[in-house]
């Protein structure tokens, strides 16, 4: 059987790891959200809003060939 200090420290473990699970599941805080923008996907050509991509990750990537 347990000894009480084996229990406590079981449930304390238990705790901080549930406790980690819950803050990893959020992502990092927005102060603000992105202001809306169109633009043509590349392979069917339609118009792509960001507005529409709401609430999942979107990755931006500017740049420029001289």
């Amino acid at each position: 059987m347990k000894s009480l200090k084996q229990k406590f420290f079981t449930i304390f473990l238990l705790f901080f790891a549930l406790m980690f699970a819950l803050s990893c599941s959020q992502g990092p805080p927005v102060p603000f959200p992105a202001i809306d923008f169109s633009v043509e996907d590349i392979f069917t050509g339609e118009e792509i809003h960001l507005e529409e991509l709401r609430g999942r990750p979107v990755l931006i990537y500017f740049f420029a060939s001289w």
